[in-house]
């Protein structure tokens, strides 16, 4: 059985209320155009723009999986009915380590730095903690990425390891760097 999600309201620091809900399939056109926005705007992304080919189809398919999963989740940030960031929880479905699940993040440019990724992360890690599925969540995040790496280890996330080299983008080498959680 899935582990409900309560919709919630945070008021972040430029003083905005967001809300932070379950995606639906009716949000798939606006969760494109934010993701396409942001794909474009982060260097700390292993995707780039033209890469991102995602269909209005593919989109509401992803959704409908996560939601169908007993150890996923993919949350919403909406301000002023505009999809303005998204985190999703993908729990693996092989058996051995269905008690895992990686966490992926983005959000438009304008609603970084404000408290939008403590809220999204927070409301993530206590959902997955609450889920008899989960024991472990991870993430992957650019060794550079500092502002990410800060995120991360005030939630509670550990360094369990760094692959040099992992990303290349315009000849330039960077490190991935992999964290986790005990959630169960």
């Amino acid at each position: 059985m899935k582990q409900h999600f309560e919709s919630i309201d945070v008021q972040l620091k430029n003083q905005k209320t967001v809300t932070i809900r379950v995606a639906s399939t009716l949000d798939a056109v606006n969760l494109l155009k934010t993701i396409k926005s942001y794909v474009g705007e982060s260097p700390y992304i292993p995707k780039l723009q033209e890469e991102f080919r995602l269909t209005l189809e593919e989109a509401k398919k992803w959704i409908r999986s996560l939601d169908e999963q007993a150890n996923s989740l993919l949350l919403v940030a909406v301000y002023e009915n505009e999809i303005i960031a998204n985190i999703d929880l993908t729990g693996n479905q092989r058996k051995v380590m269905r008690h895992t699940a990686v966490i992926g993040m983005g959000m438009a440019k304008e609603w970084q730095n404000v408290g939008l990724g403590t809220a999204l992360l927070f409301a993530i890690i206590e959902w997955a903690k609450k889920n008899p599925n989960l024991e472990l969540i991870w993430l992957q995040v650019y060794r550079d990425n500092q502002l990410g790496r800060n995120l991360y280890d005030k939630m509670g996330f550990i360094q369990n390891g760094i692959i040099k080299g992992f990303f290349k983008q315009d000849g330039q080498y960077f490190d991935n760097l992999t964290m986790s959680m005990k959630v169960g």
